[in-house]
């Protein structure tokens, strides 16, 4: 998406090397690795290890020797120690900033320079402490401005993430925002319609707003698995291991579990529907001041590992109005897979998309 990543030393060799996806969340490491052979895809290996709380916290890694050692030991799911060294990297969501600057058309060589004096007033952090990259954006014809799509992080984050990489005796190729990874592996922008992102995983729920610009605009929120657990817990009066049992088994089906599951679960879908709605009114505010007629948003993809919750497609449909899918995250390579199908279950593979969206970086 954007011209460089925030690591560009062996941006040269990503076509010719192979690459393992490596999504860090606060909760768990997911990887995996694609095989190329000629025109064929396969997946090498994948695989998870959990975290243990308070190694990350909030995207922040408050223990680095301990996920140092948890990297350096990785296994894939089929027992073997990864060996691979050469990764691409997740950034977490919520630490990032994304915005788009509208600034006076400047000379082709003087860019750069633009885009740093505007961040000076559009980013809580003053410009020496962050790493930031851009792209301009295509709009409405405006000869007199620019708008430009900047993604920036805060250096402590992004040096902190490659220390702990290197110290597991890794080579980090790139870091990569989360949603970029994740609109690689849902979405082919030959032909984008606008499009929402919904990323509902174990501790936060990821927004992605996506048009023909690239990614216009992301959020997290609060809402997520475990919030799910959290009320089932409360309002059956059980524990969270029966709680999260009960997500998995009854979801929104108001057959099961006396609809008790489903009733427990109103609270936490009601906030996400209001944040979906915010982000559909973004969208609207957003192509309104750019002269854009397109104005709506027309589908919603869901994907992360709940949003395998029975029932949450049709609900958040009737909620907002708008077309709601889940795609698999393979799917941009299934056709090129042919008989070397992924090696997990479907309703599985939601739980990796970051991941696989990182390793594609050197495919697609």
């Amino acid at each position: 998406m954007f011209r460089s990543s925030f690591i560009t030393t062996w941006a040269h060799a990503l076509a010719s090397l192979p690459v393992i996806g490596l999504d860090l969340s606060d909760l768990s490491v997911k990887f995996i690795r694609f095989d190329e052979r000629g025109k064929s895809i396969g997946v090498r290996y994948i695989g998870s290890a959990d975290l243990a709380g308070g190694v990350m916290v909030n995207g922040s890694i408050e223990k680095p020797k301990e996920l140092a050692g948890i990297l350096a030991n990785l296994k894939t799911n089929d027992g073997h120690k990864v060996t691979d060294r050469f990764v691409v990297a997740s950034l977490p969501e919520e630490k990032g900033f994304i915005k788009i600057l509208r600034i006076p058309r400047p000379k082709s060589e003087n860019i750069d320079a633009a885009v740093r004096w505007e961040l000076e007033g559009a980013i809580p952090l003053p410009v020496e402490e962050i790493y930031f990259d851009f792209e301009e954006v295509v709009s409405a014809g405006h000869s007199d401005h620019v708008d430009v799509l900047v993604l920036a992080y805060p250096r402590g984050i992004v040096d902190s993430y490659t220390s702990v990489l290197r110290e597991a005796g890794y080579v980090p190729m790139a870091l990569e925002l989360e949603s970029q990874a994740i609109a690689r592996a849902l979405i082919d922008r030959g032909n984008l319609d606008p499009v929402l992102i919904i990323d509902i995983g174990a501790t936060r729920t990821s927004f992605v707003l996506m048009t023909r610009e690239g990614i216009i605009h992301t959020s997290t929120m609060s809402v997520s698995g475990q919030s799910f657990e959290a009320e089932i817990a409360k309002a059956m009066n059980v524990s969270l291991e029966r709680a999260r049992e009960l997500k998995v088994t009854a979801g929104l089906d108001l057959k099961k579990e006396g609809g008790n599951v489903a009733r427990a679960l109103m609270q936490p879908l009601r906030l996400l529907l209001e944040e979906i709605m915010r982000h559909i009114e973004f969208y609207r505010d957003h192509k309104k001041d750019r002269g854009d007629l397109q104005n709506s948003i027309e589908k919603i993809l869901l994907t992360g590992g709940d949003s395998n919750l029975i029932g949450i497609e049709s609900y958040i449909s009737r909620g907002v109005k708008v077309t709601v899918e889940k795609v698999s995250p393979f799917s941009r390579v299934l056709p090129q897979m042919g008989q070397r199908l992924p090696p997990i279950p479907a309703n599985q593979a939601h739980a990796y998309t970051t991941a696989i969206g990182l390793a594609l970086r050197q495919i697609l």
